[in-house]
């Protein structure tokens, strides 16, 4: 099938933006009548200045200076991202436990074959329920803390923690490192995402799935492509909701990468046990709708175009909401495969809803009532 054309659809620069991102047609003499900073702009937003420098490389310009040298830093921090997530996950390994890399340098190193290559903010471990106090401890013990609302929430009433455990899924953590100004941001998992939004990704079956992976020449243990797949689409289709390009340029790089091995009947059968094979389709089918040439040996998926509210958010880059809580159920709706699913979604909401002293501390906190 033909790509679709849809770069009228979008302004010149996100038009160029997401055929960088997509390895579409840039085409000789692209940046012609291109504003530079507001491409630049929109590269930022969206964590996908390493694939705007690299369909940009032969360019020259201020704006591509400052892309080549923002993409440095990149480099570097995901380098340093890298150290630290297996100095970590040694870490945790020497204690007995078994713990997965979760996107961060894992995916950068799967999808992309290289760390710079792939924007980045933090580092994303994954370790069962049953490990997971103990996980909790010894990383606390290598220097790091809770955010101060997560730091409230586990160290008030043993109620208040075990609710908290029961309808949440990580704990965004922060390391200072003494004398320099580095920082490192960690989320620990002990689940892929609330419990209310019922992806099923149980812990009891990451062993049939786990697969070992390099980076920084050291053995880490991720999923294999299928499962690690279906993460991707949970995560990015699912819970972020295709907001950024950085979401579909992973999935590009995916099936660049791995597309033409990956056992797509697989796919399909966990996909629709897990009830988001729509959602599949849905990324596959905007990549192609995005104009991405396409492989044979990939899904034969009917192009899909990207919704305009979510193409104005795109074009307008606005500020991240501070509670999600609706959009995520009102887009989990909308997106499961069967009515049961649907059904079983909002029962979980309804429950969520009764955890009234989990709630209550959240709203104070929230409102500000509540001083650290």
């Amino acid at each position: 099938m033909k790509s679709t054309d849809t770069s009228n659809r979008f302004s010149p620069e996100l038009a160029l933006l997401i055929a960088s991102c997509t390895g579409g047609s840039t085409g000789k003499g692209t940046i012609s009548g291109i504003d530079g900073e507001k491409l630049l702009s929109l590269a930022r937003w969206h964590n996908v200045r390493p694939s705007l420098l690299t369909a940009m490389k032969t360019e020259s310009g201020d704006w591509v200076a400052a892309l080549r040298q923002e993409c440095r830093k990149i480099a570097l921090s995901n380098l340093l991202n890298a150290q630290e997530t297996t100095r970590l996950l040694k870490l945790l390994e020497e204690e007995g436990i078994t713990a997965y890399g979760y996107k961060g340098c894992l995916w950068a190193e799967w999808l992309y074959g290289q760390h710079g290559l792939r924007e980045y903010g933090d580092i994303d471990l994954l370790t069962g329920q049953k490990d997971f106090e103990r996980a909790l401890r010894l990383i606390t013990e290598a220097g790091y803390e809770p955010d101060p609302y997560r730091h409230y929430l586990l160290n008030n009433s043993e109620s208040l923690r075990k609710a908290f455990f029961r309808t949440d899924y990580h704990i965004p953590m922060l390391r200072n490192v003494a004398a320099s100004s580095l920082q490192f941001v960690l989320e620990m998992h002990w689940r892929v995402a609330y419990p209310r939004l019922e992806f099923n990704f149980p812990e009891p079956e990451w062993p049939e799935f786990q697969q070992e992976s390099n980076t920084q020449s050291r053995s880490i243990l991720g999923f294999s492509n299928e499962y690690q797949l279906l993460l991707l689409v949970m995560h990015h289709g699912g819970k972020e909701e295709w907001l950024k390009l950085k979401y579909l340029t992973d999935l590009a790089a995916y099936l660049n990468r791995h597309g033409g091995e990956t056992n797509w009947l697989l796919v399909e059968k966990l996909a629709s046990q897990k009830g988001i094979l729509k959602l599949v389709w849905q990324g596959l089918g905007m990549l192609r709708g995005l104009g991405m040439p396409w492989n044979k040996s990939w899904p034969d998926v009917m192009p899909v175009s990207v919704n305009p509210e979510l193409l104005q958010k795109w074009e307008t880059m606005p500020k991240a909401v501070m509670n999600s809580s609706l959009a995520y159920l009102y887009h989990t709706l909308a997106t499961r495969d069967t009515f049961w699913q649907k059904v079983s979604i909002a029962i979980s909401h309804l429950h969520y809803l009764f955890e009234l002293k989990l709630l209550y501390r959240k709203f104070l906190w929230y409102t500000g009532t509540l001083k650290q």
